[in-house]
């Protein structure tokens, strides 16, 4: 497949595109500059749309892909043409393909397609009745299939940006399945080997001769083609699920490193408020003790300082009262002194004295009277016992002052409310940060990945469930007669024919693809160059992988090497993949080079580029292939130079001669 020619009218940035790209046998490379934003993706886009159709999902859609210079100028109608020359059951054919699409009056969107192959017109549109625009929708299809299938033109057509992504697990295992299978022609074998197995089974159905057995076989035979579509479903529904997986993984990544930095802004946001509610508490604390301290200021200043004002005058007051009360409890009590006035009695009664009429209690009595009328005075006899113990508990209270604690605590309150402002900010400033996303994508993306394996059991469970159909099929025979039966023979070794030829193919085109891409792996990824020993393709079709062994025997796991180097990884891949498949369609590499470094921009330049494809269209900006350093590299093998330049003021695309100012030689 060649391209030779794609128009754009009014077209996303393009007003009025007409460019001729076709390449020379001897010079395979068309390079197109331009800058970031001028319009490369949308040249890609445009080739991609002229081949494939443009899906547009509604008015809206189609006002957006609309250039904006036609808003006013031109009719509302965004056409896309490619002119192309291709094999078709190996005879040449040119073909011209036109799409055209518009608003009804209902505003609704409308296509119309037409396709010329060298003369014969295929045309439909939203118009044309059903039955005929199936009909020629069908060959338009068939047509373009035939020259790049559009499963398989992001293989070929693709941003080399992306290139990284093509390595990831599943996705690998994809590309090379894919294109294995369909690039290379292994399909169409296996596909005639599944038709004479069906033959097969149907043939021996017919040939046994007792009916319950024949029911028993066709049983079984449509127990096997019930299995074989569940797992044709659940392939799909796993596919479905891998691709989701695979296409979403970046986006999941990233939502889900944004979670957990958001759980960690959150998780700060959070002590922060409690260190905001710790302050709040202290300063109500304080607050609440200040306004104590002030409600018994005489309790906590004013009798600490009177205590300590008449602490000597109490002292004495209560001095004197303690001597009077000592001295009042020195004095001697009524029975003790009857007893000494008794012994007393007696004494002088023994001596002869004539005492025997005085009446000891009476003269105790009067003993005791004549005493309490001596009391010592005293010049504090005004205070009453309750005044006494009133002056004592001023004195011998301990009094504690809470002012110096209340004023430290003050200092380190304001030092707090302070900071506060600052931690306030802070807040506010963390509690911006918190995106408000919606995470419910991470759980949708992990109940994927859970799903993924849920059918990848359940696939396994029901293969073995088929191969126990097949090997129960396998037991009937047709019964053996004397007459030889040819059709029957033919038929068994149909399908091991096919299977053969398929494997034959397989194995052949997989020791091509092996040293093909040891030779450019040794010539291109200059972190392995001239190092690697073996590129190993697995034989099983159903899990397709490739390995890379280095000299001293180790494999070079894809997952360790670097984004430049997976780059050149993927990009040697599905080179060897155009050359040995059965297709022959364009390279078109969007964003060439942007994140190689400088040997491995150089070996590809010089080795990688030039014998890539019979056409290979690079769409790159200026620090990509550098005009000076980079082109004269590639400039022998280059047919045309354009450069895509944008004005921002009528928002279009102008294409012109040269790359960046600079003319190649003829």
């Amino acid at each position: 497949m060649l391209i030779k020619k794609i128009k754009a009218k009014n077209f996303k940035t393009y007003l009025n595109l007409d460019l001729d790209i076709a390449t020379d046998p001897d010079k395979p490379i068309v390079l197109i500059g331009g800058a970031n934003g001028g319009g490369k993706t949308t040249f890609f886009d445009a080739i991609y749309g002229a081949l494939y159709g443009l899906n547009i999902s509604g008015k809206q859609h189609f006002v957006e892909l609309l250039n904006a210079g036609a808003l006013h100028e031109v009719e509302k109608k965004i056409e896309l043409e490619i002119h192309f020359a291709g094999k078709v059951l190996n005879e040449d054919q040119s073909y011209v393909l036109h799409r055209e699409y518009m608003l009804n009056s209902a505003k609704k969107v409308v296509e119309g397609v037409r396709l010329n192959m060298n003369g014969t017109i295929f045309s439909y549109g939203s118009a044309t009745p059903p039955t005929q625009r199936a009909e020629q929708e069908a060959q338009v299809n068939k047509i373009i299939k035939a020259n790049l299938p559009e499963e398989l033109s992001k293989y070929f057509l693709f941003d080399a940006m992306e290139a990284g992504n093509l390595l990831k697990e599943d996705r690998l295992k994809r590309v090379i399945k894919e294109n294995i299978e369909n690039a290379m022609g292994f399909n169409k074998y296996l596909s005639l080997a599944k038709a004479a197995e069906a033959l097969t089974q149907d043939y021996t159905a017919q040939s046994l001769e007792l009916e319950k057995e024949k029911q028993e076989y066709l049983a079984i035979v449509e127990e096997k083609k019930a299995k074989e579509e569940e797992i044709k479903k659940l392939d799909e529904e796993h596919q479905e699920a891998i691709d989701y997986s695979v296409s979403n993984q970046e986006v999941y990544d990233n939502l889900k490193a944004g979670l957990n930095q958001e759980s960690t802004l959150k998780n700060k946001i959070n002590s922060l408020e409690s260190q905001m509610d710790q302050l709040q508490e202290k300063e109500k604390s304080y607050r609440s003790d200040l306004s104590d301290f002030n409600g018994n200021l005489e309790t906590h200043i004013l009798l600490p300082k009177l205590a300590q004002a008449f602490k000597n005058q109490v002292s004495l007051i209560l001095k004197e009262n303690a001597e009077n009360e000592q001295s009042a409890k020195e004095k001697l009590s009524e029975p003790f002194l009857q007893e000494i006035l008794s012994k007393a009695v007696n004494y002088l009664s023994g001596k002869g004295y004539k005492l025997s009429g005085v009446s000891v209690a009476e003269v105790a009595e009067s003993v005791l009277k004549e005493l309490k009328s001596e009391k010592k005075s005293s010049k504090y006899d005004f205070f009453e016992s309750a005044e006494i113990k009133a002056l004592e508990k001023l004195v011998n209270d301990p009094y504690y002052n809470p002012y110096p604690a209340l004023h430290k605590r003050k200092a380190e309150l304001d030092l707090a409310i302070k900071n506060a402002q600052k931690t306030q900010q802070e807040l506010e400033g963390l509690k911006a940060q918190v995106s408000g996303k919606d995470y419910s994508f991470i759980q949708q993306f992990e109940d994927n990945e859970a799903k993924i394996k849920t059918l990848k059991v359940e696939l396994d469970n029901q293969r073995g469930e088929l191969e126990k159909l097949e090997r129960k099929i396998h037991q009937y025979d047709i019964p053996t007669t004397e007459e030889p039966d040819p059709k029957f023979e033919r038929l068994k070794k149909l399908q091991p024919l096919f299977e053969k030829i398929a494997n034959t193919l397989l194995k052949s085109k997989k020791e091509q693809i092996q040293v093909r891409m040891k030779e450019d792996l040794n010539a291109n990824l200059e972190a392995y160059r001239d190092v690697i020993s073996k590129v190993e393709l697995s034989e099983d079709l159903k899990n397709l992988n490739f390995k890379l062994f280095h000299k001293a025997g180790n494999e070079i796991y894809l997952s360790q090497l670097n984004t430049a180097s997976t780059q050149v990884v993927v990009q040697v891949l599905l080179k060897s993949l155009h050359e040995f498949g059965d297709y022959d369609p364009p390279v078109m590499i969007d964003t060439v080079m942007g994140v190689l470094d400088e040997k491995s921009r150089s070996t590809l330049l010089e080795n990688y580029f030039p014998t890539l494809s019979h056409q290979t269209i690079l769409l790159s900006s200026d620090s990509e292939i550098r005009p000076e350093s980079d082109l004269p590299k590639i400039e022998p093998f280059i047919s045309k130079v354009f450069t895509l330049e944008r004005d921002k003021e009528l928002q279009k695309t102008e294409v012109t001669e040269g790359y960046f100012n600079y003319e190649i030689a003829e």
